[in-house]
């Protein structure tokens, strides 16, 4: 069940998951054309966008790829994960690593961070660390989302919104008391909004039912290629830029785990 939903509810977060069946190039390949091609929404930020000025973070992260491995970055723009099989591009800057996931076609490097979901309140709430203490008060959920199963299955009283920006402005009216709001979303809005009423609770760090890995998809690489991009991520880790390049965006940074199976 909770694969399931998790798959559900990453797919809403962003369009960089596995695709249907195509080519894809290895190591060679790559350095021979000079170029490693991503696919990626248009619209999408904190993700990814054709705004030069504003890339997004997945963007900004397969162009510090590419320059480690030596190539320029090449965007092919999709509006639905199955019109990969189109452009065939190499890589999905922003895979979820889920247990289907590291079976299917598409190679999942090592992940560069973890995401999940964070929990939202009022600035001046108080005494609010996790989900528990919010008992008997409403947390705004995305319909049918992880959050909405798991919060649920503790017995805690929910509230139903059709995504992550609808429940940002459900706790900025008081609608609810708190939401579980996927981390890019809440960061990259408060980012733009530094006057906002709301606030990540103090201290708070996705718990482990609440939280996922994200890794780079190579579509149909060769091992050569998945050991290129490993190497690069590791030296972006090491260096701090896959940290600057979120906090860039108002995303906090947090390390890849070892998830519970």
């Amino acid at each position: 069940m909770k694969r399931i939903l998790l798959t559900a509810c990453v797919l809403l977060i962003s369009l960089l998951a596995p695709a249907l069946p195509s080519l894809g190039a290895t190591l060679e390949q790559v350095k021979e054309r000079g170029i490693l091609s991503i696919c990626a929404n248009r619209a999408a930020l904190p993700f990814s966008s054709d705004d030069l000025t504003q890339p997004g973070f997945q963007l900004e992260v397969a162009q510090a790829i590419a320059k480690i491995i030596g190539v320029g970055l090449r965007v092919e723009w999709i509006s639905f994960r199955r019109e990969a099989r189109y452009v065939n591009c190499d890589a999905f800057p922003g895979s979820v690593v889920t247990e289907e996931a590291e079976q299917g076609p598409v190679k999942l490097t090592k992940p560069y961070y973890s995401s999940g979901y964070l929990l939202l309140l009022p600035r001046g709430a108080e005494g609010v660390k996790t989900f528990a203490d919010l008992d008997g008060r409403k947390i705004g959920v995305e319909h049918e989302s992880w959050a909405h199963y798991i919060l649920n299955t503790r017995g805690l009283k929910t509230a139903v919104y059709a995504d992550n920006i609808e429940i940002i402005e459900a706790v900025e009216k008081g609608e609810v008391e708190a939401g579980a709001v996927v981390a890019a979303y809440v960061g990259w809005y408060l980012k733009q909004h530094p006057d906002s009423p709301l606030k990540i609770a103090d201290g708070y760090i996705p718990e482990p039912d609440l939280r996922w890995n994200v890794a780079v998809g190579l579509r149909y690489a060769d091992p050569a290629l998945k050991d290129a991009v490993d190497q690069a991520l590791d030296q972006l880790q090491r260096e701090g830029t896959i940290q600057s390049i979120l906090a860039k965006y108002g995303i906090p940074y947090y390390p890849p785990f070892t998830p519970t199976r």
